[in-house]
Protein backbone atom coordinates (compact mmCIF):
# COMPACT_ATOMS: atom_id res chain seq x y z
CA UNK A 1 0.00 0.00 0.00
CA UNK A 2 1.31 3.39 -0.95
CA UNK A 3 0.56 6.50 0.97
CA UNK A 4 -0.35 9.67 -0.77
CA UNK A 5 -1.04 13.19 0.32
CA UNK A 6 -4.40 12.94 -1.42
CA UNK A 7 -6.99 10.45 -0.21
CA UNK A 8 -8.32 7.98 -2.74
CA UNK A 9 -12.10 7.79 -3.18
CA UNK A 10 -14.10 5.28 -5.05
CA UNK A 11 -16.42 6.78 -7.65
CA UNK A 12 -20.07 6.24 -6.97
CA UNK A 13 -22.24 5.80 -9.99
CA UNK A 14 -25.53 7.70 -9.80
CA UNK A 15 -28.40 6.70 -11.96
CA UNK A 16 -30.57 9.72 -12.65
CA UNK A 17 -33.41 7.71 -14.07
CA UNK A 18 -34.46 6.30 -10.73
CA UNK A 19 -37.68 7.36 -9.03
CA UNK A 20 -36.19 9.65 -6.31
CA UNK A 21 -34.29 11.72 -8.90
CA UNK A 22 -37.28 11.88 -11.23
CA UNK A 23 -39.41 13.13 -8.33
CA UNK A 24 -36.75 15.70 -7.44
CA UNK A 25 -36.51 16.96 -11.04
CA UNK A 26 -40.28 17.14 -11.20
CA UNK A 27 -40.38 19.23 -8.00
CA UNK A 28 -37.56 21.48 -9.23
CA UNK A 29 -39.35 22.00 -12.54
CA UNK A 30 -42.54 22.94 -10.66
CA UNK A 31 -40.64 25.42 -8.48
CA UNK A 32 -39.18 27.17 -11.54
CA UNK A 33 -42.51 27.05 -13.37
CA UNK A 34 -44.27 28.64 -10.38
CA UNK A 35 -41.60 31.33 -10.21
CA UNK A 36 -41.86 32.10 -13.92
CA UNK A 37 -45.67 32.14 -13.74
CA UNK A 38 -45.61 34.55 -10.77
CA UNK A 39 -43.08 36.80 -12.52
CA UNK A 40 -45.10 36.84 -15.74
CA UNK A 41 -48.32 37.52 -13.85
CA UNK A 42 -46.75 40.37 -11.90
CA UNK A 43 -45.28 41.89 -15.06
CA UNK A 44 -48.62 41.63 -16.87
CA UNK A 45 -50.66 43.07 -14.00
CA UNK A 46 -48.23 45.90 -13.25
CA UNK A 47 -48.00 46.79 -16.94
CA UNK A 48 -51.78 46.76 -17.26
CA UNK A 49 -52.08 48.99 -14.20
CA UNK A 50 -49.55 51.46 -15.66
CA UNK A 51 -51.40 51.56 -18.98
CA UNK A 52 -54.71 52.16 -17.17
CA UNK A 53 -53.25 54.92 -14.99
CA UNK A 54 -51.61 56.67 -17.94
CA UNK A 55 -54.80 56.38 -20.00
CA UNK A 56 -56.81 57.94 -17.17
CA UNK A 57 -54.23 60.71 -16.83
CA UNK A 58 -54.44 61.35 -20.58
CA UNK A 59 -58.24 61.50 -20.48
CA UNK A 60 -58.20 63.83 -17.48
CA UNK A 61 -55.60 66.04 -19.12
CA UNK A 62 -57.54 66.06 -22.39
CA UNK A 63 -60.76 66.86 -20.52
CA UNK A 64 -59.12 69.71 -18.63
CA UNK A 65 -57.57 71.15 -21.75
CA UNK A 66 -60.87 70.78 -23.61
CA UNK A 67 -62.70 72.56 -20.78
CA UNK A 68 -60.15 75.37 -20.83
CA UNK A 69 -60.53 75.73 -24.60
CA UNK A 70 -64.33 75.68 -24.31
CA UNK A 71 -64.21 78.30 -21.55
CA UNK A 72 -61.97 80.55 -23.68
CA UNK A 73 -64.27 80.02 -26.66
CA UNK A 74 -67.35 80.85 -24.56
CA UNK A 75 -65.64 84.00 -23.29
CA UNK A 76 -64.68 85.04 -26.82
CA UNK A 77 -68.13 84.32 -28.25
CA UNK A 78 -69.76 86.16 -25.34
CA UNK A 79 -67.59 89.23 -25.95
CA UNK A 80 -68.31 89.14 -29.68
CA UNK A 81 -72.02 88.63 -29.02
CA UNK A 82 -72.08 91.54 -26.57
CA UNK A 83 -70.27 93.69 -29.13
CA UNK A 84 -72.84 92.80 -31.81
CA UNK A 85 -75.69 93.59 -29.38
CA UNK A 86 -74.13 96.98 -28.60
CA UNK A 87 -73.83 97.67 -32.34
CA UNK A 88 -77.45 96.60 -32.86
CA UNK A 89 -78.56 98.91 -30.01
CA UNK A 90 -76.68 101.80 -31.54
CA UNK A 91 -78.23 101.15 -34.94
CA UNK A 92 -81.69 100.84 -33.36
CA UNK A 93 -81.23 104.20 -31.62
CA UNK A 94 -79.97 105.70 -34.89
CA UNK A 95 -83.08 104.41 -36.66
CA UNK A 96 -85.35 105.69 -33.90
CA UNK A 97 -83.50 109.04 -33.92
CA UNK A 98 -83.83 109.27 -37.70
CA UNK A 99 -87.57 108.49 -37.52
CA UNK A 100 -88.02 111.08 -34.77
CA UNK A 101 -86.01 113.64 -36.73
CA UNK A 102 -87.93 112.91 -39.92
CA UNK A 103 -91.23 113.16 -38.05
CA UNK A 104 -90.27 116.42 -36.41
CA UNK A 105 -88.88 117.98 -39.55
CA UNK A 106 -91.92 116.81 -41.50
CA UNK A 107 -94.16 118.54 -39.02
CA UNK A 108 -92.19 121.76 -39.37
CA UNK A 109 -92.47 121.94 -43.12
CA UNK A 110 -94.87 124.50 -44.38
CA UNK A 111 -98.12 123.10 -45.54
CA UNK A 112 -98.69 123.26 -49.26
Amino acid sequence: MTTSAYPQFTAVSVQLNTQPYQDAFSKITKVYADSIRANTEQLWLSSTQIVQEETIKAFVSASQSCMEALAKNAESVTQQSFGRLVDANQKAFEIMGQVYTDTMTGAMKPAR
